[in-house]
């Protein structure tokens, strides 16, 4: 629609422009009509075809179409294009929730701090086709960003671990830049393991699985050393529950900082274990 109005508008300027080659050419010359409205008809012509096809490159289409030019801002994020190009089923529901905060008028930067909660959702469960390193990856952002947050506002640290998280806007500025940097990347490394382990392909820097009974040991040893830091009220919550309750039993700041050793007790396990007791809580 875009390039038909431009085209359009142009019309004048390539009339105006072939009107002036015509005089330019014949200038001194007794023609007809008929040559003359020929020769102009031709070099019109000329001069829309080479506005016309100046017109569909990439670089003017930067310029006159704003769709064009946010759909390549969105291509060119690593993190949009890696889930349009590994999930199509999740990049629908990120286009989706983009639209709708753009159209609310945001940034594409602002869409995407604004998409954290449900990157964080989707990651987590396709987490589970990643490698074991990536799965490590991912566990150490998760422990890093919950203790921005705890640092911040340990309320704000249990909404986020609770059944009725805090909002996109609350989250969208909690963390600082690095944390986003590290946010985003690890998202793209998960996508990109999963399509090894969808296709039933182990990396060869994993190591080999750990068996269910032996996983299930080290996660409830975790469990004895979180009841004896933080008590046994707050150990069952953070074992039984990968979502707190809404309304906190124990101290937020408590339960919060309970999940964070949690999580960095698993990540200090060999990789194979602590890549499977990682995914079994986060996932």
């Amino acid at each position: 629609m875009m390039f038909f109005l431009f085209l359009y508008l142009l019309i004048p300027v390539c009339a105006t422009f072939a009107g002036f080659i015509v005089w330019a050419i014949n200038r001194g010359q007794s023609l007809d009509d008929g040559t003359l409205i020929r020769d102009f008809l031709i070099i019109l012509a000329i001069s829309l075809l080479l506005v016309g096809g100046a017109g569909t490159t990439d670089t003017v289409r930067l310029y006159l179409d704003p769709q064009f030019r946010l759909q390549t801002e969105m291509d060119a994020h690593p993190v949009y294009s890696t889930i349009k190009r590994v999930s199509p089923d999740d990049h629908t529901k990120l286009d989706t929730f983009l639209a709708v905060q753009m159209s609310h008028g945001d940034t594409l930067a602002e869409a995407f701090l604004q998409a954290r909660p449900l990157l964080t959702q989707l990651t987590n469960q396709r987490s589970g086709w990643a490698d074991q390193k990536t799965k490590l990856a991912w566990g150490r952002v998760s422990v890093d960003s919950l203790k921005e947050l705890q640092a911040i506002d340990p309320m704000l640290c249990y909404r986020t671990l609770s059944t009725q998280p805090p909002s996109q806007q609350e989250l969208a500025h909690a963390f600082s830049a690095d944390n986003t940097t590290a946010f985003q990347q690890a998202v793209v490394k998960v996508y990109e393991s999963s399509v090894l382990g969808i296709s039933n392909k182990r990396s060869p820097d994993d190591e080999a699985p750990v068996e269910f009974n032996a996983a299930a040991r080290e996660f409830y040893a975790i469990r004895e050393a979180v009841a004896q830091r933080y008590g046994k009220p707050v150990a069952e919550l953070a074992t039984n529950k990968k979502a707190f309750p809404a309304t906190p039993t124990q101290p937020p700041e408590k339960m919060c900082a309970a999940r964070i050793f949690q999580l960095e007790a698993m990540l200090e396990r060999p990789q194979a274990m602590a890549a499977r007791l990682i995914d079994s809580l986060l996932r």
